[in-house]
């Protein structure tokens, strides 16, 4: 009724789910549907919905119609990387854009105690990605330990392109490991299978 979409039905439903006290996951309707984020008590929106080469999405938001009495204002991060040349391809360029973006504004709501959204269109690959990437960096987790966790609570389904960004940046945190962070492509590979 009052979004316009131009994706997959799919996408028509919001789905979020709770990956930490304070990080929340989920894709594109979710951050446009006011009673979902208010349900979620979410205070800040990472946005990473826009891909190169496809048009932008056409979303209103759907206010939140609760009793609270207050008018709700969520903020957002606009992280666009259809301005980075090979985004999806190249790793390396989506990583030094973007993370650091990113991670800045998870500390900032962390810090203040304030819940954040992180979602792509799907919200299966991107966004996942980007939570992962915060957890080895800023929580010093192993690459297999931050995509259990984030397994473990949502479903996720991350596209080649995204492990290979999250294997080098397991190498680059870990120069000297003595696990080979391949290993994690067949861990998703074996995991994807069965579900």
């Amino acid at each position: 009724r009052f979004i316009l979409c131009r994706y997959p039905k799919s996408w028509k439903l919001p789905v979020i789910s709770k990956v930490t006290d304070y990080i929340y996951v989920g894709n594109l309707n979710a951050a446009y549907n006011g009673r979902t984020l208010c349900r979620n008590n979410i205070d800040s929106i990472i946005d990473m919905s826009s891909v190169a080469g496809e048009p932008g999405p056409i979303l209103s938001l759907i206010p939140c119609t609760c009793s609270r009495g207050t008018r709700h204002s969520w903020s957002r991060l606009k992280v666009d990387i259809s301005d980075v040349p090979s985004a999806l391809g190249d790793g390396p360029a989506l990583k030094q854009r973007c993370f650091e973006d990113i991670n800045e504004c998870i500390n900032a709501s962390t810090e203040k105690r304030k819940r954040v959204l992180v979602h792509c269109r799907d919200g299966f690959s991107l966004a996942p990605t980007c939570i992962i990437q915060y957890l080895m960096v800023k929580q010093n987790m192993r690459l297999i330990a931050a995509y259990e966790l984030l397994r473990a609570k949502y479903p996720v389904n991350i596209r080649e392109c995204h492990q290979n960004v999250l294997v080098s940046l397991e190498r680059a945190l870990r120069p000297g490991g003595n696990v080979d962070p391949e290993c994690f492509k067949q861990a998703i590979s074996r995991k994807v299978a069965w579900t």
